[in-house]
């Protein structure tokens, strides 16, 4: 027989009120479990990082905080972890020991209450506290001491316009204008992007976007070049969007070239390898543009392989001359190296080549 739950237990996701029937209730997260350093953490085996601590909204108005009971995150493997004063749902799933008894049951908090519909912040702090006496009420809960709320702890109050969404988006957006879309091209909507001016519907795109410089609007979109970090991985889609610098003479640009593509795009961007190389590789060539140069790796070599090559022959072209004496061939002398009018043709063309990177 599953044990049955209490109300005043402290053990994580396997409390709940006496007489708890198979359904979803939403609480008010209480306090929230982010680290070891947590008394809670250290005192309670079954408390996970991420549990809550939850009072109902219905049945423990006015309960001590110390009587409330932990909830488990229901997936620790895709934590959201919510603020202090915001409402969550909690459900009924198995525990461990679902292993022997199959009615072994506990309850976990899924996910967090949209109450405001806000991005970053839907606290509503206190609104599952004691209510206080009047005559049109018959609650007689424990009116204990006011409780304060650490609700400003955990996040400030910052407005983050909500991401437009496109038909069948799946969208993770983070509370501080951090975001992940998997979406498809959405050729035609209403709203533009830098990614749905032309394409096949249904061709996939994953952005993954962090920080936003405006934050006016009640919606947004994914925006490049603005001072946020951005990584796109597109398949079909032409990425209107412009590079910092023109790219060489031959390479097509992001909104001209329509098949995958990744992009990273931000105000600084390292690449740092501990260990071994950093490759990279590229099937027709790589280049590098910079405000002064926009040089192809392959050409930029070949100029240089064709500049040693020529430096090499004068050098070695003529090292000595003879004095002619008497009755003997004559003494070697070494002499200057003199550019012929072939070699200074070649470093002629040389400079002309590498003067083309230059743009």
């Amino acid at each position: 027989m599953a044990r049955p739950f209490s109300a005043t237990s402290k053990k994580a996701s396997s409390a709940g009120p006496e007489g708890f029937k198979r359904t979803s209730f939403p609480v008010e997260v209480m306090d929230v479990i982010l680290s070891e350093s947590h008394p809670s953490y250290k005192n309670t085996a079954e408390v996970s990082i991420g549990a809550i601590k939850g009072r109902r909204y219905d049945t423990e108005k006015g309960t001590p905080l110390e009587n409330l009971s932990w909830y488990n995150p229901i997936d620790p493997t895709d934590l959201k972890i919510p603020l202090v004063g915001e409402a969550v749902l909690i459900v009924e799933a198995p525990n461990p020991g679902i292993i022997s008894s199959k009615h072994a049951r506990a309850l976990y908090y899924t996910s967090t209450v949209g109450i405001f519909n806000a991005i970053s912040n839907n606290a509503a702090p206190g609104r599952a506290t004691a209510l206080e006496p009047n005559p049109f009420t018959t609650f007689t809960g424990n009116m204990g001491a006011e409780e304060e709320s650490n609700v400003g702890d955990y996040a400030p109050p910052i407005f983050i316009p909500a991401l437009v969404a496109f038909e069948g988006d799946r969208i993770i957006q983070g509370r501080w204008g951090n975001s992940i879309r998997f979406g498809n091209t959405s050729n035609g909507s209403e709203d533009p992007t830098f990614w749905n001016n032309s394409g096949n519907d249904g061709d996939p795109i994953t952005i993954i976007a962090n920080g936003i410089e405006e934050t006016s609007g009640m919606t947004r979109s994914e925006i490049l070049n603005d001072g946020s970090s951005n990584i796109i991985l597109s398949s079909a889609q032409e990425l209107n969007f412009e590079t910092s610098n023109k790219l060489p003479i031959g390479y097509q640009k992001p909104n001209q070239y329509r098949a995958s593509q990744i992009v990273l795009s931000s105000n600084k961007i390292i690449i740092n390898s501990t260990e071994d190389n950093v490759v990279i590789s590229g099937n027709k060539g790589v280049s590098i543009s910079t405000p002064e140069w926009k040089a192809d790796i392959t050409k930029l070599c070949d100029v240089i392989e064709d500049l040693i090559s020529e430096v090499s022959t004068i050098a070695t072209g003529a090292p000595f001359s003879y004095i002619p004496t008497s009755g003997a061939p004559g003494l070697p002398v070494p002499t200057t190296p003199s550019l012929t009018s072939t070699s200074i043709s070649k470093l002629a063309a040389i400079t002309t080549k590498l003067n083309a990177l230059k743009q």
